[in-house]
């Protein structure tokens, strides 16, 4: 197996077990929890909005690629008074109290995949009903959950980080082939600002280009996988936005495409170029935030 292969992402190699019972999900929510060590920050650990009962609707949201679940905050906040019972649980290696960490170099599509069957699979002990959502790294965690989890409702992704912009697709393939095959490279997602960067507190501010190639891997699994196998959720969505300059959006089309030619149907909501929605549409705490745009768009795909 080659260091980019995308060998060992499905199913078979991480088998689900549902949780029986609120009581069973809480538990192991609960487990979670309690990993967590003085590492993690304080602030940004898994969330859990909880009706304290199994609910018609549980919502599972995954969080973008150096962010951490406080990103769906105040998402959560709004649909958990809706009813839902929602799970925000921290990706491996995020969320640490220093910033400038290295261990988020450590995160492979491996960590994903698991993170995304543990968490789904509390879901299902949560609510009647599950929905997955993600941005980023987590939209294309939440794309797996819509290829191969047939216990979910709802998938929504949301700017699935797949490929990298403005070069042909190519050039990804390119980048996750030798990416994992030379020595990691950190680079800053302002190099002007650097580690002085304005935003969320709890996000790091570079990423690790080895950590990278391990998203890419997942989306080119999917990408493979979905030319031959129709999806397994029951209802899928997606949303782009013309104006994001960190993801290569036309990756997500492809997948979606090779989805909708399994008769499956995927309902895509694209925001202008006009409107100059940026790359994290979700985090409140970007200093380019237009939350008010974005998150009535967001809350009609997810509860409609």
């Amino acid at each position: 197996m080659t260091a980019a292969s995308t060998y060992g992402l499905n199913p078979t190699f991480f088998p689900s077990q549902p949780a029986r019972s609120f009581q069973e999900a809480e538990a192991r929510i609960q487990a979670l929890q309690a990993r967590d060590d003085e590492s993690v920050r304080l602030d940004s650990g898994m969330r859990f909005f909880s009706h304290g009962k199994k609910v018609k609707r549980s919502l599972v949201f995954f969080h973008g690629y150096t962010n951490a679940p406080p990103q769906f905050d105040r998402l959560s906040a709004t649909l958990f008074e809706q009813g839902y019972n929602v799970l925000a649980p921290r990706l491996p290696y995020h969320g640490l109290t220093d910033p400038m960490t290295t261990e988020q170099q450590r995160l492979t599509a491996e960590d994903l995949v698991r993170t995304i069957q543990e968490s789904v699979d509390i879901a299902v002990g949560l609510g009647e009903q599950v929905s997955v959502c993600g941005i980023s790294a987590g939209g294309v965690m939440t794309a797996w959950a819509a290829q191969y989890r047939s216990d979910v409702d709802l998938a929504l992704a949301i700017a699935p980080s797949a490929g990298l912009p403005f070069v042909p697709i190519w050039v990804s393939s390119l980048f996750r082939n030798l990416a994992l095959r030379i020595q990691n490279i950190y680079i800053w997602w302002d190099p002007r600002a650097k580690e002085q960067i304005v935003g969320p507190p709890y996000a790091y501010p570079r990423f690790s280009t080895h950590s990278l190639a391990q998203i890419f891997r997942l989306g080119r699994h999917l990408y493979e996988t979905a030319a031959n196998t129709p999806p397994r959720a029951r209802r899928l969505k997606l949303i782009t936005s013309a104006f994001d300059a960190a993801v290569k959006n036309q990756i997500a089309y492809d997948t979606v495409e090779r989805w909708e030619r399994h008769g499956v149907k995927v309902e895509r909501y694209t925001f202008p170029p006009e409107q100059r929605v940026w790359h994290d549409m979700i985090d409140p705490h970007q200093t380019f935030q237009q939350v008010d745009l974005t998150y009535p768009v967001i809350l009609r795909m997810l509860t409609e």
